[in-house]
């Protein structure tokens, strides 16, 4: 097929508004339809080759540059790497973000193939083209494979989004889902903007807490505050309303005290600077290079309690390469949320995104592991064991 009617590109689309691209079949090889929409999209320029497509445009409601790429990659592993170089140059040469999608027809290790010969030459070349440009392999959630033969005795991840770094910062909620297979012997794949709400995070208690003035006068108040409206007869209800009290106490405390420490931190730097300017008119005295040094030990102490909530939070490789407003901090948080959200599970054959219902299927799963599977517990003879007092609190 040379080219593709506009009715065609319809039947697949559903309305008049859309622009596309393509790219005519090669042999057995089926061809590939890239279909945009100009009100979201604004186009710049198409590159068509005989394995891919490649768009430049402009998100229009972020005026974001992406640079999109559609692929069918071919079977014959010279043909593959030929196809992993070009692409390399379009994007090198590209000056905005990237996505490439499509069928690869490549795995990138052994778990994503089943039933046929696993070639690790070509998985290691498919995974030095994603690595030498930092393309980041969108997860997918669903069924494990995208492909299957039709007697279903071969499967294969051949299907995948592929994205820069960059769009994660506009969308940062990106994930990917593999849909129902129908007829074809390939799962459509779809790339949508999934914000994952399970509630409130934990509460956490920072260690830099331990050093700071009033921490212990904060909890030992909490713990001796009157329970006003609580039944003291049930230890353990008063027990957890404590613990409700200590928390909102420490987080009003912990606000108020780092307003204090900014307060402060910048009170030392003011004073730092009126005294180097002083010394460097030869001004100055004996005097006030120990206020200066005794300023610095300030203002290290000051800098430590936050590297140590920043140490918390991350790995020691963020204190090295990074601070908590370079671009590198701020890829590894979004990195880690990727890889810790539970965007849905596989229940029974199919794939449940609804929050309530993963909610009670964890909960089923982990109280079933923690469960007695015996309710009669050995007795022993003993009746005089030593017991702690009852005080009431």
């Amino acid at each position: 097929m040379e080219e593709i009617d506009l009715l065609s590109v319809r039947s697949f689309w559903g309305n008049t508004s859309f622009m596309h691209a393509f790219s005519p079949s090669r042999g057995a090889s089926g061809g590939i339809l890239a279909i945009l929409d100009p009100n979201c999209i604004s186009h710049k320029r198409t590159f068509t080759s005989n394995w891919f497509i490649a768009i430049e445009a402009i998100w229009t409601n972020s005026g974001l540059e992406v640079l999109f790429i559609v692929v069918y990659t071919p079977q014959v592993a010279d043909c593959k790497r030929q196809l992993w170089n070009d692409i390399t140059q379009i994007i090198s040469s590209s000056p905005g973000e990237c996505i490439i999608t499509g069928d690869f027809n490549e795995v990138r290790d052994e778990s994503e193939i089943l039933g046929t010969t696993f070639s690790s030459a070509n998985a290691h070349s498919f995974n030095d083209f994603i690595d030498h440009l930092d393309l980041v392999d969108v997860p997918l959630g669903g069924p494990r494979f995208t492909w299957s033969d039709k007697c279903g005795t071969k499967f294969s991840k051949l299907d995948r989004f592929l994205v820069t770094e960059g769009i994660f910062s506009s969308f940062p909620h990106l994930t990917g889902l593999v849909l129902e297979k129908k007829t074809p012997d390939h799962r459509p794949i779809l790339l949508l903007e999934h914000c994952v709400d399970y509630g409130p995070t934990p509460f956490r208690v920072f260690h830099s807490w331990f050093e700071m003035a009033g921490f212990d006068d904060i909890v030992r108040d909490s713990w001796i505050q009157p329970m006003n409206g609580v039944v003291l007869d049930n230890p353990w209800v008063i027990f957890k309303k404590k613990l409700q009290l200590l928390k909102s106490n420490l987080r009003k405390w912990n606000i108020n005290c780092w307003d204090l420490v900014a307060t402060k931190k910048k009170n030392i730097q003011d004073s730092i600077e009126s005294i180097d300017s002083r010394l460097m008119s030869d001004d100055g005295s004996t005097t006030l290079r120990e206020q200066r040094v005794t300023l610095l030990k300030e203002l290290a102490d000051l800098d430590h309690s936050s590297q140590l909530d920043i140490f918390q939070k991350a790995n020691i490789r963020w204190n090295i390469e990074g601070d908590e407003t370079s671009s590198y901090f701020h890829g590894i948080i979004n990195h880690k949320r990727r890889q810790i959200a539970i965007r849905g599970l596989m229940i029974d054959g199919a794939w449940i995104d609804n929050l309530v219902r993963i909610k009670e299927e964890l909960n089923a799963y982990y109280q079933s592991l923690f469960s007695e599977s015996r309710k009669c517990r050995p007795l022993t003879g003993a009746t005089h064991f030593s017991t702690l007092c009852w005080i009431n609190v």
